[in-house]
């Protein structure tokens, strides 16, 4: 009899990667010399605690998306620092395509854990906060759950259970939304003004990620009411542009847009095409 298989789903961002602070925030800008040169060996660090931990559990496959910075074909990660048994999602340079993405894992995938991540738009005492991209992006609600980039991958793998999450400690609270029996494995706290090393993080990662898996029995899967309700909500000098015709169940005002979708999936595609009517006012 074949053994079932076991495949982690390792969602990444970067903002909340270890040894990424305020004093040195260019090594998330991606492109940047810092960037290339700092940033990118962060993020990798803590991406190969959780693939070192993962293969010592015997996880069979460990599949990656690295989200920062979608839109642009160069990968955050470095890729060839990473185990050989690593997949990475296939998208057009690396949008966030939520269908494409969850039709390339396995139906039942062993668990999900987060990576490098941030607190939402307006979070006190975080690193970097945001929503997607604030501004002009103030807040994104599916059921009225107020979800960013983590909520947004979780969501979209309904039905699968959340290990961890790795990130600034002002991340972990949307992920506890979430899943209440995720394992948090803060690398940074800015309240606090904790700020080691990403060399000092790594053994605390896997150790932390070896016991979460271990502990797989006890994680709660990912659930959502369907059909969704999605609002999103803008700030700034930004309005919404109203298309001459919408295709989808959706209603807009100056700053709000509403729509639904029979699932989280169809809805999360639909926010692309939402997006897309933001405009800045003239300031003429």
């Amino acid at each position: 009899m074949n053994k079932e298989k076991k495949q982690i789903i390792v969602y990444v961002d970067m903002e909340g990667a270890s040894g990424i602070f305020d004093h040195n925030s260019g090594a998330f800008i991606h492109g940047s010399a810092l960037w290339h040169e700092y940033g990118r060996k962060c993020i990798t660090s803590d991406v190969l605690a959780v693939c070192q931990a993962a293969n010592e559990c015997k996880i069979d496959e460990i599949i990656i998306y690295d989200g920062h910075f979608a839109g642009t074909h160069e990968h955050n990660i470095i890729i060839k620092d990473l185990p050989q048994n690593i997949k990475l999602f296939d998208t057009r340079n690396r949008c966030f395509d939520w269908r494409r993405i969850r039709g390339q894992a396995d139906l039942e995938p062993f668990g999900l854990i987060t990576a490098g991540q941030h607190a939402r738009y307006g979070t006190e005492s975080a690193y970097f906060p945001h929503t997607i991209q604030s501004p002009p992006i103030k807040s994104l609600y599916i059921n009225d759950k107020n979800i960013a980039e983590i909520g947004m991958c979780a969501y979209n793998f309904c039905g699968t259970k959340y290990i961890a999450n790795i990130g600034c400690t002002a991340s972990m609270a949307e992920a506890m939304e979430i899943s209440p029996k995720i394992t948090c494995i803060p690398v940074k706290d800015k309240k606090n003004k904790w700020e080691p090393d990403f060399s000092d993080t790594f053994p605390v990662i896997k150790e932390n990620i070896i016991n979460a898996i271990n502990d797989i029995e006890n994680k709660e899967k990912i659930k959502i009411d369907e059909p969704c309700i999605f609002k999103m909500e803008i700030c700034g000098n930004f309005i919404f542009k109203k298309p001459a015709k919408i295709s989808w169940e959706g209603t807009f005002s100056e700053k709000t847009a509403l729509w639904s979708s029979p699932t989280a999936e169809i809805g999360f595609e639909l926010f692309n095409f939402v997006r897309n009517c933001i405009t800045e006012m003239s300031l003429s």
